[in-house]
């Protein structure tokens, strides 16, 4: 019995979705390729892998909230009704004290590692998009078009999470490379709202549940994406043109296109609107391209950055 409680107070803190901060992995890579030029260290490795951790527990604190202050609305939804708190499985004293604990520990973890302020910084920022999206009076997820624009800013703020874990605050990613990565989460999250929006099926229980759905239709969620995938591609084209490291990266750029008409293809299918919207981005056909694209990436980087320098890495284990 307490054993069933402690996992709903768990699930509320949704550690299933801490792989949406795989994408700090962006960062890191964004450092190592334009600042770290491949001389990677086992020092580097190590921050790395520590950053996911205080990321993880912010995004938890987070989901917490997000949880609270979205039960009334949750009670509305066909499936999310069944949640810890809209089902009284769980007590909400209880979980802002785990929202408090999540908070120290995540900050405490990243003091005691050594990172820098910009990474704090970052980590803050990561924190503060939570309470801005969630929080009355300004709650930009009840905003149409805002909602989806603050919240695909944690990508962003992922990538420098990333960054800011392997190289000093004196280094600034590039702006191309950030707007892309924003707009690639808008993209992402402007699919979410379509799939969600078609899967409840129902125009005004979806305004309830949501009130950005009293606003948008099927067809200005469409062109949001379009809007999106365009931006997404001309941020990318520029950094490709700008960074002469990137320059061979625009090989990549017919499997981006192929994971963007991946996406919308998955996205606009009569059944994904029975799905749930965090299903979406399972498609094999969609996992596959960006896998494809992500790994010819490296790999490019990796030859044009000089594979020669970051063997050293793999030096000690070499004979």
């Amino acid at each position: 019995m307490l054993g069933g409680r402690v996992i709903e107070y768990v699930k509320i803190g949704r550690p299933d979705h801490w792989l949406k901060n795989v994408f700090i992995l962006f960062g890191h890579v964004v450092a190592v390729a334009l600042v770290l030029d491949f001389q990677v260290e086992w020092a580097h490795v190590r921050l790395a892998v520590l950053s996911l951790v205080p990321a993880c527990l912010i995004a938890s604190a987070n989901y917490i909230l997000n949880e609270i202050l979205d039960a009334p609305f949750d009670a509305m939804h066909p499936t999310k009704r069944h949640r810890g708190i809209p089902a009284g499985k769980v007590r909400v004293p209880v979980l802002w004290w785990m929202k408090g604990g999540l908070i120290v520990a995540a900050f405490a973890f990243a003091w005691l590692c050594g990172f820098n302020r910009a990474y704090h910084a970052a980590l803050g920022l990561l924190l503060v998009s939570g309470m801005v999206y969630n929080v009355p009076p300004l709650r930009l997820k009840d905003r149409a078009f805002l909602d989806v624009i603050a919240e695909s800013f944690n990508n962003p703020i992922r990538l420098w999470l990333g960054y800011y874990a392997l190289v000093s605050p004196r280094h600034v990613p590039p702006l191309s490379i950030v707007l892309a990565w924003w707009f690639f989460g808008a993209l992402l999250m402007t699919g979410k709202r379509y799939s969600e929006f078609r899967f409840i099926g129902d125009v005004e229980l979806s305004g309830k549940y949501r009130r950005s759905f009293q606003i948008y239709t099927e067809k200005t969620l469409v062109l949001a994406m379009i809007a999106y995938a365009n931006l997404f591609c001309f941020c990318t084209g520029v950094a490709m043109a700008v960074y002469p490291r990137l320059n061979d990266l625009v090989l990549v750029f017919p499997l981006i296109v192929l994971a963007v008409l991946a996406y919308f293809n998955h996205a606009m299918k009569a059944e994904t609107a029975r799905l749930e919207p965090e299903q979406l981005l399972q498609n094999p056909w969609v996992v596959g391209c960006t896998l494809l694209a992500g790994g010819l990436t490296l790999w490019l980087l990796w030859q044009n950055g000089g594979y020669a320098k970051a063997l050293h890495l793999l030096g000690p284990l070499t004979l």
